[in-house]
């Protein structure tokens, strides 16, 4: 096939020569367009899909018409009673008695449960008219999953509720939908356990990865080797003698299942495995280790058999042993030869072909193959600063970056610090947030591409980015509102929160240069420079480990300044986070709290009206931070103080005048910091509006 035809007499050389440039051209220029377009941000679903559903829905479903219209219900019964599974029995009666609907089979308002073996297992459809409720799916998961929707579409008004007309057909892009919590490091009870996989299923996420072994402890009972639960081999600051029996390990499991959730458990080998020499000896990769380590496995599996937990991990990361090929084909051979799948994580020690990867985080892509992985990098919810963590999870597909078959994601809590209360894993991060974006992102997936800044700024304002974001906040704003006003939620509306942002300049430079802060440019140190706008209630300057956000190549002694306008409706007082720093809960790698009476131990300061900011009387006033971080072992002990973590400190109180306030913030970067950035989180915002003129 000719790909084009030269008009002009050209010799035969010449004439290839042509179109082998053209060739090249060609491709180049396909080249060039595909990197451009995976920068460009593309969704399925239009801005206005979002901004215009009647319902909120979290995860949002595939094909949804909607009626605008609702019906009052006040009774509810089963078309088919007999039939119905005791599973979407007890499913609904939650729902019913929730929202103050009575079961009564003498109801003339019906939902009727059909099969239609074409729809895939997870998915269903689900029709709500003023006649009736019917749920049509080839498998009980799918028709919990329409009652889990169904949940959703109900809205109570005071003694009255309405029931959201619609119809739904709807599937999960991907199969694994996952949440993962390492209680090795800091044990968890079953009963905070079962709360997580509650609010898990409520939103469709499918997979609960138990990390259960690490650093301090074997958290599994052992009545081959009881030594191991021992809690004078375990770590004595962490739980020592805090273990799951077998019975609990069922429990959970049993738990999860009737909640459609997989339970997987994670027993690290062989690194994290402190606990494991204590108690031996000699360490897992040693050939009487992988003899130990066999012997856990079997016990494990007599225990606990393949149809509770077809899926083993094998942990394997951060770690060099002397036989690595040895030690994870025995290890693998091993699981597998008992019929169960195998996870490992990647970067990690190399597996057979048949083990899932688990991505965690990498400088540079996975090589590109025939592999099954699952997407943890940039997901880890102990690492994150929350108002800027909620849109970097929000807004990167799975996978992004990457070549090889993607089947899911999980986000991982990682709480490596000691904690003092076992809800301090929910109140130091950013949990519940989490687990609804993320039920949306594996659910729905409906980002398609976005640009590598997005993964540390919230889009420029008015553009298709930010507007979808900003419609899918107000969804999650909706639930936290509904499902979560008393438990934690570290997130508050930002996507009307604008600022500008100018710099770099010198010491207290930028006070004298930015008198008059109308003006659209400066001229400093032989540079012109300009405001630059941006929006959130943190704003990340520059993350050293990430390589990027607004202001990526910045230095020691550059001295940021930020400027808004806040409007009220009268004089009040209001409460606000004020922050400069926001520590990973993984090491203790951050600036440190303030003297008394500052606000910053970096040198920072907030003017409100012209007026400084007071910081508080702090309880540990000049705690700074350890160099080592995380490879600093006493570091770990230290539990997270409230005051040091500014969505768990006591808030600042300011005072706004009625009409235009002014807030100016300056931000030095005075020491190593790896986040260099500000928050200034308004914790009641009504009445205020954000302006940057």
């Amino acid at each position: 096939m000719e790909i084009f035809k030269l008009k002009l007499p050209i010799p035969g050389s010449f004439k290839w020569a042509c179109i082998a440039c053209f060739l090249v051209l060609f491709v180049t220029a396909n080249q060039l367009y595909a990197q451009k377009s995976d920068d460009i941000f593309r969704t399925r679903f239009s801005v206005e899909v979002l901004e215009k559903a009647p319902a909120k829905l979290i995860p949002f479903p595939q094909e949804v018409k909607w009626e605008y219209q609702q019906k009052e219900i006040r009774n509810l019964w089963f078309a088919d009673f007999k039939s119905t599974s005791k599973l979407l029995k007890d499913e609904l009666y939650q729902i019913c008695t929730t929202n103050g609907i009575e079961l009564n089979h003498g109801a003339d308002y019906l939902i009727e449960f059909n099969t239609l073996s074409s729809i895939e297992e997870e998915g269903y459809w689900l029709n709500i008219t003023k006649d009736k409720i019917s749920v049509t799916s080839s498998s009980e998961k799918g028709s919990y999953y329409a009652l889990k929707t169904l949940r959703q579409l109900l809205s109570v008004k005071g003694e009255h509720c309405f029931l959201q007309l619609c119809s739904v057909k709807d599937y999960p892009k991907y199969p694994i939908r996952g949440y993962m919590i390492d209680v090795g490091r800091n044990f968890q009870s079953v009963k905070a356990i079962k709360k997580q996989l509650d609010i898990m299923a409520d939103y469709k996420m499918n997979i609960f990865h138990w990390h259960l072994t690490d650093r301090p402890a074997w958290r599994i009972e052992s009545k081959i080797y009881p030594q191991l639960n021992d809690p004078k081999f375990h770590t004595a600051t962490r739980d020592p003698g805090f273990f799951y029996t077998f019975d609990e390990i069922r429990e959970v499991i049993t738990y999860a299942k009737k909640r459609q959730i997989t339970v997987i458990p994670e027993l690290d080998m062989p690194g994290h495995s402190d606990y494991f020499k204590r108690t031996f000896g000699f360490k897992m990769e040693s050939e009487k280790g992988m003899l130990v380590l066999e012997a856990l496995l079997n016990e494990f599996f007599n225990e606990i058999p393949r149809n509770m937990a077809p899926i083993i991990h094998l942990g394997s990361d951060e770690v060099h042993v002397h036989n690595p090929k040895e030690f994870v084909e025995t290890m693998v051979a091993h699981v597998e030869n008992d019929d169960r799948e195998v996870i490992t994580w990647y970067p990690g020690l190399n597996a057979p072909k048949s083990v899932i990867r688990q991505i965690w985080g990498s400088k540079d892509p996975m090589p590109a193959g025939d592999l099954r992985v699952i997407d943890s990098d940039n997901s880890y919810i102990n690492n994150a600063e929350p108002m800027s963590h909620i849109p970097a999870v929000f807004l990167k597909p799975i996978g992004k970056g990457q070549e090889n078959k993607f089947i899911g994601g999980i986000v991982c809590l990682w709480p490596d610090v000691n904690i003092k209360r076992e809800n301090d894993v929910i109140t130091q991060n950013p949990l519940y947030p989490t687990i609804l974006t993320y039920a949306w992102v594996t659910w729905t997936a409906d980002v398609i591409s976005s640009p590598d800044k997005y993964d540390l700024t919230i889009p420029e304002i008015g553009s298709v980015g930010y507007k979808y974001f900003k419609a899918f906040e107000s969804i999650l704003m909706m639930h936290k509102e509904r499902y979560f006003k008393h438990e934690p939620f570290q997130y508050y509306t930002q996507t009307d929160k604008h600022w500008k942002i100018i710099g770099p300049f010198k010491n207290n430079d930028g006070e004298e240069v930015l008198k008059q802060l109308d003006k659209k440019s400066y001229k400093y140190d032989g540079n012109k420079l300009n405001w630059q706008k941006v929006t959130g209630n943190t704003i990340l300057l520059n993350h050293e480990w990430k390589k990027g956000a607004h202001l990526p190549k910045m230095e020691l002694g550059n001295v940021y300044y930020a400027l808004t306008y806040i409007y009220s409706d009268e004089d009040k007082d209001v409460p606000v986070a004020i922050a400069f720093d926001s520590p990973a809960r993984n090491a203790r790698n951050y600036v440190g709290v303030a003297a008394d009476g500052e606000i910053d131990m970096g040198g920072s300061i907030v003017w409100i009206n012209d007026v400084k900011v007071k910081g508080p009387d702090w309880e540990n006033d000049r705690v700074s931070k350890f160099d080592e971080g995380w490879k600093q072992f006493n570091a770990h002990e230290i539990p997270w103080r409230t005051e040091e973590l500014y969505w768990t400190r006591k808030p600042t109180m300011i005072h706004l005048n009625k009409g235009k306030n002014k807030v100016f913030i300056k931000v030095p970067k005075s020491k190593y910091n790896p986040l260099w950035m500000y928050t200034f989180t308004i914790l009641d915002d009504a009445g205020l509006t954000f302006k940057v003129d």
